[in-house]
C-alpha cells in the first residue's frame, strides 16, 4: 500500500504541482527521478523476472490478438467520429506518434500493470475487482481530461484483464500507442487538449 501510494503521489506531483513551479522542466526531474528509483528498487527487491512481469516475446502475437477485437472497435469508432466531424487527419503527426509513442506507452503500462496492478491484487485480491480498481486508478491519473479519463478507464480494464491471463507489456504498449495515435488524430484538438492531463489541461 505504501509503495502504491508513493507511485500515485509522485505521478500527481508531476501532473499538478510541477506545472505551478517557476521552472517546470527542472522541477520535473525530481519526482521523475524518485519515481524511477521507486520502480528500480521494487523490481530488484521483489525478485520477479522480466518474463513474469510481461517483458517477453513468446506470447506477444497471442496477447495482441486478444486485445485486437477491442482495439479494432475503438479505431472504427474514433475514425467514424473523425469523418463525421471533419476532424480526421492522418498526416505526419499520426505516423510520428506510431513511432514515438510506443516507448512512453510501455512506461505507462509497466507502471500500471507490472507495478500498480500487481500491488492492487495483493491488497484486494485477484479477479475482476482488482481489474476494475486498476482501471479506475488509470482513469483517475488522467483527470481532468474527460475524454482521456473515459477512454483510459475502458482501456485500463481491458489491459488489466488480459494481463492477468497472459502478461505481455509489449503487446499492451503497442495497442496503447495505436489507440493513442488514432484518438489524437481523429477527434478535434479542443476536445483532447493535446492529450494533456493534470494542471496543464487548464492551460491549453
Amino acid at each position: 500500500m505504501v509503495e502504491l501510494g508513493c507511485l500515485i503521489l509522485l505521478v500527481e506531483i508531476i501532473e499538478w504541482i510541477v506545472p505551478l513551479t517557476a521552472y517546470p522542466r527542472g522541477a520535473y526531474a525530481v519526482p521523475a527521478s524518485l519515481l524511477l528509483l521507486l520502480l528500480m528498487v521494487c523490481f530488484v527487491r521483489d525478485g520477479v523476472s522480466a518474463t513474469e512481469l510481461g517483458i517477453r516475446f513468446d506470447n506477444l502475437p497471442r496477447v495482441f490478438s486478444r486485445i485486437l477485437p477491442a482495439l479494432s472497435l475503438f479505431v472504427l469508432l474514433t475514425v467514424a467520429i473523425g469523418i463525421s466531424a471533419g476532424t480526421l487527419d492522418f498526416g505526419k503527426r499520426f505516423y510520428s506518434m506510431l513511432i514515438t509513442v510506443p516507448l512512453w506507452a510501455f512506461i505507462q503500462q509497466y507502471m500500471l500493470l507490472a507495478f500498480a496492478h500487481r500491488r492492487v491484487r495483493l491488497i484486494i485480491g485477484t479477479g475482476t475487482r482488482a481489474e476494475l480498481a486498476t482501471a479506475a486508478l488509470f482513469a483517475a491519473l488522467h483527470l481532468p481530461n474527460p475524454i482521456l479519463t473515459v477512454v483510459c478507464a475502458a482501456g485500463g480494464f481491458i489491459w488489466a484483464r488480459v494481463y492477468d491471463r497472459d502478461p505481455n507489456l509489449l503487446a499492451n504498449a503497442l495497442t496503447h500507442a495505436i489507440a493513442s495515435a488514432f484518438l489524437a488524430n481523429s477527434l478535434q484538438h479542443t476536445l483532447l487538449k493535446n492529450m494533456v492531463v493534470g494542471y496543464n489541461y487548464f492551460l491549453r
